[in-house]
């Protein structure tokens, strides 16, 4: 039976490096997208061999989420894990400068939507009676970032999700993890200075920035049987930046 993945965010720079990391490994890819472009992945998909199926999805629009995981659980054989990699953030500012929209606009991307898919995903993994739900949280839901209080707070939601839903779902032979990356070289991050990116390999342990690679190998560990005693977890990929 052919294994695969569903990923919601495969636009993303870490949503398309999970996906090559599972490609490679022999997995079918199944994902959404909004505004991105998808199109350089898909030329990758082919070069490996790998099927991929892709449906364009608002991840505020919950009726068409629900009719995405209705179309994925039954085209597929066997999904082995959702992984969600929603995640928007704003201009760096004060929060008292944020708006109300954004402020809207960062939790209801960031955690509503996540809680959602996840409920999807429990009930779909019920009657699959197995399967792994993957959150990308950040390390700013550890320890908070200042300017970034909004994508903090709802970056911290998903510890309270992961670790919620995972006694939830455990009796049915579900797990639920996050991963907490760091600072990743990603669109998201490009627009730190030389100079603010120096700061941070400086406090960080292993004295570089992140790459979507890391990310991808951690959350394909957390999909596999190699981890089938965690559950629960936060698992951060931050090259030891919250050591301390």
């Amino acid at each position: 039976m052919k294994k695969s993945v569903f990923i919601l965010g495969l636009s993303s720079d870490i949503g398309k490096a999970i996906a090559l990391k599972f490609a490679k490994n022999n997995y079918d890819i199944y994902g959404t997208y909004n505004n991105g472009d998808i199109s350089d992945l898909e030329k990758q998909m082919a070069l490996v061999n790998t099927k991929i199926t892709t449906y364009k999805l608002d991840c505020r629009d919950y009726k068409s989420m629900q009719n995405v995981f209705a179309e994925v659980f039954k085209s597929a054989s066997f999904i082995e894990s959702v992984i969600c990699v929603y995640g928007v953030s704003k201009k760096e500012n004060l929060l008292i400068d944020y708006t109300e929209e954004e402020i809207d606009d960062v939790v209801n991307i960031n955690l509503t939507s996540v809680i959602k898919a996840n409920k999807l995903a429990f009930e779909y993994f019920i009657k699959q009676k197995s399967g792994s739900i993957i959150d990308i949280s950040s390390i700013y839901g550890i320890y908070g970032g200042a300017c970034e209080v909004a994508y903090s707070a709802s970056k911290a939601g998903l510890t309270g999700l992961t670790k919620a839903l995972a006694q939830e779902c455990s009796p049915f032979g579900i797990r639920v993890n996050s991963v907490a990356p760091g600072c990743i070289e990603t669109k998201m991050t490009a627009f730190l200075s030389e100079e603010d990116k120096k700061k941070i390999i400086e406090s960080t342990p292993l004295k570089r920035v992140g790459k979507g690679e890391d990310v991808a190998n951690t959350v394909f560990f957390l999909s596999s049987n190699d981890s089938s005693f965690i559950t629960g977890q936060i698992l951060s990929v931050d090259g030891g930046a919250t050591t301390f």
